[in-house]
């Protein structure tokens, strides 16, 4: 007697494992991303403050009205908040993306633990068709020596 094939009874959670990894893989993704987009405000935000503060410098040397140095000092210093607050900006897309690494290693690790289970159900389910195989051959060869006997 052969075995039908092998049917892993935990396919339908291995699969619906394998999809919520996915899925985690698109939005860490995507929050990587989020979270390059927040560096590179803050790399704009300091580039724009050091071209103010390159100016001053420049222009102190040719003079500059106390007028002048007044907008740029409350220009350089709004940039200063904007940073502050685009920092903040980062930590919070970091915190994202950290979410959904820690999720992600999660659902590898789960799917690996049943990928594992369905190896080993595996080979036991080729040990038993060998068994079965083995025990069919010798009740073939039985039959042939009885048979032959008879004769």
């Amino acid at each position: 007697m052969i075995m039908g094939k092998f049917v892993f009874k935990m396919q339908t959670l291995l699969n619906l494992k394998i999809q919520l990894e996915n899925g985690l893989k698109n939005e860490l993704g995507r929050a990587v991303q989020e979270l390059e987009r927040q560096k590179d405000i803050l790399n704009k935000i300091n580039n724009e403050m050091n071209e103010y503060i390159d100016s001053i410098n420049s222009k102190s040397w040719e003079g500059i009205s106390v007028g002048e140095l007044r907008e740029y000092n409350t220009y350089i210093s709004y940039l200063s908040d904007r940073a502050k607050l685009q920092k903040e900006n980062i930590k919070k897309a970091q915190l994202v993306v950290d979410k959904y690494r820690d999720k992600l290693i999660r659902a590898m690790q789960e799917r690996k633990v049943l990928e594992k289970l369905r190896e080993k159900k595996y080979e036991e389910y080729m040990k038993e068709q060998l068994k079965e195989e083995q025990k069919l051959n010798d009740e073939i060869v039985s039959f042939n020596i009885s048979n032959s006997q008879e004769q």
